[in-house]
């Protein structure tokens, strides 16, 4: 048997013909709770958030499906027009060779919204004839905007460029000594952080690239696991700008930006206990220790420990006085 090329991540929408929208909107909607994101009239399209996936209700008595001969279905006729899954990695040509190996024939090829925005798939179907659409990630959306600009240091929009001058960071056994993974093998894995880093898959104006001038990355910092206000930090930087106090400069500009700009509550930092620097950072910027939690994480064969570091609102508004 075969390796496969990809893993299955979730169900990323499915499609449903309806014979009477405002029926399906009160079931759907007012009864099970799904929201109401996206309309897209020439369509009939209704899509319907539910959870990290989307119902799409098209309305059947649509010109366009009434062309392709579709009727108002009965209990015994289908009604499901495809569902789609999301997978990861993304790469058509080993997926589709994959399939043919299977006996599966490819279908259309193009770039379709989803539940996470617009990104490439393709279309197959089943052995009993429904349309399966496979989804790959959603482009990553960049932005010229904000820049954050401190004494020493430019901090602007990460890019998907950024990835090849942030790469030697990442895959430094000394730089990701006390990292929650280990360090990186190849440039593609730091595509997907970058990539997990931008909008739609994290908030927008949410990661930055620390850089001297606006040009080249040699480090990042960006928010994370936000919730209600509440956001992890991270940060990183290439160790040849080490000694410098770069981090806790670039540190102190994404909290003054999280509090007065994002109008955060609380940013919390998460840093292995062993690292003191990064400690003596996180006490710089103002975040107070609040617990030891002990063998929190595991990494390569073993458990480790974590120290979480806060700081509130109101903290910050008493630093400035």
């Amino acid at each position: 048997m075969s390796r496969k090329p990809f893993s299955l991540v979730g169900l990323d929408h499915v499609v449903l013909r309806v014979p009477d929208m405002e029926k399906a909107l009160s079931f759907y909607r007012d009864v099970l709770g799904a929201v109401e994101e996206r309309r897209v009239d020439s369509f009939g399209l209704v899509q319907l958030r539910a959870g990290q996936s989307l119902i799409d209700l098209v309305d059947v008595g649509t010109a366009w499906l009434r062309a392709e001969g579709a009727r108002p279905f009965t209990p015994e006729a289908r009604n499901v027009d495809h569902i789609c899954l999301r997978i990861e990695p993304f790469d058509e040509e080993a997926i589709a060779a994959h399939l043919r190996s299977h006996g599966v024939e490819v279908g259309e090829r193009g770039m379709r919204y989803g539940a996470q925005g617009s990104g490439p798939s393709f279309y197959v179907r089943d052995p009993f004839g429904t349309v399966v659409e496979l989804k790959g990630p959603a482009t990553p959306i960049e932005a010229d905007s904000p820049v954050l600009k401190t004494e020493r240091l430019v901090l602007r929009p990460l890019r998907m460029t950024d990835a090849e001058a942030l790469f030697p960071a990442f895959s430094d056994a000394e730089t990701m000594q006390y990292w929650s993974h280990s360090p990186l093998k190849s440039i593609g894995e730091m595509r997907e952080i970058v990539a997990r880093n931008l909008p739609p898959q994290n908030r927008a104006n949410g990661s930055f690239a620390i850089t001297r001038d606006g040009g080249l990355a040699i480090g990042c910092v960006n928010f994370y696991a936000e919730r209600d206000s509440i956001s992890g930090l991270g940060y990183m930087l290439d160790k040849a700008w080490w000694g410098r106090g770069f981090v806790a400069e670039a540190l102190r500009a994404a909290v003054d930006y999280g509090f007065d700009t994002l109008k955060m509550h609380r940013l919390w930092l998460e840093i292995d206990p062993r690292n003191h620097a990064s400690v003596r950072v996180a006490e710089k910027a103002g975040f107070a220790v609040e617990g030891h939690f002990r063998k929190s994480f595991f990494l390569n064969g073993e458990y480790l420990d974590s120290v979480y570091y806060a700081i509130l609102y109101e903290d910050w508004l008493k630093r400035r006085g």
